[in-house]
């Protein structure tokens, strides 16, 4: 029989969301069955940035809650989400499109943008030159962003 320890418990906590009770390991973690929040004591200390395993902020969910809207990150959240996972994606008409920090032959970090059908490759100097020319079929991303889907860490 294999030794409990407090790692090992469970605890009925507040999600930090929603405040409904839902299951919480010692550290925090535990999905909202209710707003299907990701809890993790990470965002909870930093509720204004970005932390693994959601892609907005602890404050913007609640706000996003708070309002009946999804979780649902705006070309902002998502650029900071690259910034801390180093590589999204994102689905626009049936196509994916890969988003990735990368080293340029300086050395330098940029941003590549990636189409899996055509295999084009854009680079970004930086998330500010991205988020203002990025194009996805003709258009400019930040003019579409409302119609991509599946924005999420690259699977």
């Amino acid at each position: 029989m294999k030794n409990k320890s407090i790692y090992d418990e469970i605890f009925d906590k507040p999600c930090s969301v929603c405040k409904e009770m839902i299951k919480k390991d010692v550290y925090d973690q535990g999905d909202c069955p209710y707003c299907k929040w990701k809890n993790n004591f990470l965002a909870d200390e930093n509720p204004n940035r970005v932390i693994y395993p959601n892609l907005i902020s602890l404050n913007k969910a609640k706000k996003l809650y708070s309002e009946g809207r999804p979780f649902e990150p705006n070309l902002d959240d998502f650029v900071e989400a690259l910034f801390f996972y180093s590589e999204m994606q994102f689905e626009y008409n049936g196509t994916y499109y890969a988003v990735e920090i990368v080293n340029d032959k300086n050395k330098n970090l940029i941003i590549r943008l990636y189409n899996s059908k055509t295999k084009e490759t854009t680079l970004f100097n930086n998330d500010e030159d991205f988020k203002n020319n990025a194009k996805v079929d003709g258009k400019l991303l930040k003019d579409i962003w409302n119609d991509a889907t599946d924005k999420y860490w690259l699977q």
